[in-house]
């Protein structure tokens, strides 16, 4: 099998990122993508919907938001049959079933005042958290706390459609509580919550699920009646094991063979999604607080990673396609990116890698959007 004339390289040594630090020897780097090629095509957010654009520096200026009320993708992931969804925050998902040109499947209602995370998936299903940030979003701040606040949200593929599921009420939530972070391990849900009261803030810890298949959850019961959500109180060190990145040592060995070949020296942390699964785990190769930031997710038959800058290692077979490089790490450079722009939550659908890319500025967000690249063309000769 012959690969690809497009600008890639196989890698057998060390590989540099861009932004390590002086103590680094550098190897080789990966080779560069063109950012003029039949491979990939760049789209955007704007007008509350997406387009294409020949760069994202030429793409609609957006005014710079705190990241919790950004039109940005914040998370991402492979659904169990193979297909990529993105949720946008402010906007709605982004559904790929095997193409470059996603359906957008938008709710307004729901989320035009709620930052929106953690994609999950249970019996198949996709689920994510929406929240009104207090701290950012002036609505919720001015607004009084309402129980009614949806949290879990189901969204139906077929139907194109999301559906609330659990509701703050649900979760025993008080009315001056809000959720400001929440993990699934598969089994249990536990939440943060951060209760305001005379000024004062303080935080408790839960561990919530449902008795029931959570997608025939009805939410707004009524107090008092049989609920089919069991609620418990847990410790902060509970919650924080969860969110805490691991040592990069403790990571699944698919991962950690695919990017051996990085220097024991180079920081970075890491979150690691299973296709169609959980919440991520997070890993971190060293203490350093200026680690580079990548993106990973491992499926049966391929595990993907992308840093910030770009680099991406592969490893693996495409569906539908023979394996590449007898099954040994690729290691390609996505288009380079102007200052202040990074890659960031990728999925792959079919021949498809999507990858998230966004302007930032501290903890500010201003234009984003995506990229997809056709892996056919890079990694197969028609």
């Amino acid at each position: 099998m012959k690969l690809s004339k497009i600008t890639f390289v196989i890698f057998s040594v060390s590989i540099l990122l861009t932004g390590c630090n002086k103590k680094n020897v550098k190897p080789e780097e990966p080779m560069q993508m063109e950012q003029k090629s039949g491979d990939h095509k760049w789209f955007c957010f704007s007008n509350d919907s997406f387009s294409e654009t020949d760069l994202p520096q030429h793409s609609q200026i957006n005014s710079l938001k705190p990241w919790t009320e950004s039109v940005r993708i914040c998370d991402a992931n492979t659904s169990a049959d193979g297909k990529a969804l993105f949720l946008v925050n402010h906007l709605g998902a982004l559904y790929f079933d095997e193409t470059d040109n996603p359906v957008l499947i938008q709710d307004w209602q729901l989320f035009s005042d709620s930052t929106a995370g953690n994609l999950v998936f249970e019996n198949g299903n996709p689920y994510f958290t929406l929240v009104k940030n207090s701290f950012f979003n002036r609505n919720a701040r001015n607004s009084q706390k309402n129980q009614s606040q949806s949290h879990i949200i189901r969204l139906s593929l077929e139907q194109k459609m999301f559906f609330p599921v659990v509701t703050y009420q649900d979760l025993e939530i008080e009315a001056n509580g809000e959720v400001t972070g929440t993990y699934f391990d598969g089994s249990d849900w536990v939440s943060s919550v951060k209760s305001t009261e005379n000024n004062k803030v303080s935080f408790h810890y839960i561990k919530w699920k449902s008795l029931v298949d959570l997608s025939t959850v009805r939410p707004f019961s009524k107090k008092g009646d049989s609920s089919s959500i069991k609620v418990s109180e847990i410790s902060e060190s509970s919650y924080r094991n969860l969110v805490t990145p691991e040592d990069f040592s403790k990571a699944p060995p698919r991962l950690k063979l695919l990017l051996k070949s990085i220097p024991k020296d180079f920081n970075f942390t890491l979150t690691c999604r299973d296709f169609g699964g959980t919440s991520p785990r997070y890993f971190s190769s060293g203490d350093d607080d200026d680690s580079t930031v990548s993106n990973a997710i491992i499926k049966d038959n391929w595990v993907c990673a992308v840093f910030a800058d770009g680099t991406t290692y592969f490893s693996g077979s495409l569906d539908g396609f023979p394996l590449i490089n007898h099954g040994k790490t690729v290691a390609f450079r996505l288009p380079k990116l102007p200052p202040r722009y990074t890659y960031q939550a990728f999925a792959i659908s079919g021949k498809f890698l999507i990858v998230a890319w966004e302007e930032s500025d501290f903890y500010k967000t201003g234009r984003a959007g995506f990229l997809t690249v056709d892996m056919e063309k890079l990694f197969y000769t028609k």
